[in-house]
């Protein structure tokens, strides 16, 4: 079974017969293989291999392909996890079934943990056949499924790291409605994190001038600058939680406001359930024009230093 089982495990561990055959793959071979228990019947004219990937099953159990979310954490692009199984299914396909047994309806999708997409036109030609959408088509379901800013957090995990280029994100939007490619104007590929984007827009949308990813001398790059000197530092959970990480910012913020700069260092729960405080707080800096160097700064000797980053922005 050499043969088959490396033809199912470059497809996910799940694939349709007439997949496999048009791979070679003798339905005989598949027959026997069933009966022996070393594949599975997923549903009609589907089979896995028993250490198939549950969510990849699920998907084809529903009736469809594994898609958006659901194949863009996989690869572990920063999604806001709705902790929906996302399935993409035929314009026109009904007789859906449950995720976990095909012999009972779906009925309403959301009450069974299930996101349901159709296919959508134009993007035919990308489909694989396969039980696990390509990233591209992934993508094009995730602008139909998520607000704006949901999805920019996702392209910029996508770029930074490098999934996809940003020309072939341009190419996958020429085939999007209209209102969608204006989206690409806002991604940043310097963004290492769902939470620093979320804080970048956050911040754009009322039009606070920032720069990202700006290099400091004797800090290294920080998350976000505003105006001159205004730092603000978006900890994620994964990168920010260990001993040394956390003597590291520690040691970062000290020299950052030995330099004169100030330093609003903010959690990942505080940016995902507090962000209007932290908002709040910054439009008070801004307004008492604290993120810009001042004449008493620079008599202290401060605000000299080189910086380098992204040009600043300061428009919505």
């Amino acid at each position: 079974m050499t043969s088959l089982e490396t033809i199912l495990g470059s497809a996910g561990g799940v694939a349709s017969l007439s997949y496999l055959q048009t791979r070679g793959v003798p339905r005989r071979e598949v027959d026997r293989e069933l009966r022996s228990g070393a594949l599975l019947r997923v549903r009609q004219g589907w089979v896995a291999s028993p250490a198939a990937n549950a969510e990849i099953v699920q998907a084809v159990r529903v009736g469809g392909v594994l898609t958006c979310q659901s194949v863009l954490r996989r690869l572990g692009v920063w999604c806001d996890d709705d902790r929906l199984l996302h399935v993409r299914v035929g314009k026109h396909t009904t007789h859906l079934s449950a995720p976990h047994d095909r012999r009972m309806p779906l009925g309403r999708p959301g009450s069974r943990g299930v996101q349901i997409h159709r296919t959508v036109a134009g993007s035919e030609a990308l489909e694989t056949g396969r039980s696990v959408d390509s990233v591209e088509m992934a993508v094009i379901h995730l602008f139909h499924c998520e607000p704006r800013d949901k999805v920019i957090v996702s392209l910029d995990s996508i770029l930074n790291k490098r999934i996809l280029s940003h020309e072939r994100l341009e190419e996958i939007a020429s085939i999007l409605p209209e209102k969608f490619r204006s989206f690409l104007s806002l991604v940043d590929s310097a963004a290492q994190s769902g939470l620093e984007t979320k804080a970048r827009l956050g911040l754009r949308r009322h039009g606070i001038p920032y720069r990202s990813q700006v290099f400091v001398e004797g800090v290294g790059r920080v998350d976000l600058l505003i105006g001159d000197r205004v730092v603000l530092e978006v900890d994620g959970e994964a990168w920010h939680s260990g001993p040394l990480a956390y003597a590291e910012d520690r040691r970062r913020d000290l020299e950052l406001l030995r330099q004169g700069f100030v330093v609003v260092r903010v959690s990942y729960a505080q940016v995902m359930n507090q962000w209007a405080l932290i908002e709040e707080v910054i439009r008070s800096l801004v307004a008492r024009r604290e993120h810009m160097w001042a004449g008493r700064h620079r008599r202290a000797g401060l605000g000299g230093i080189a910086l380098g980053g992204e040009q600043l922005n300061r428009t919505i």
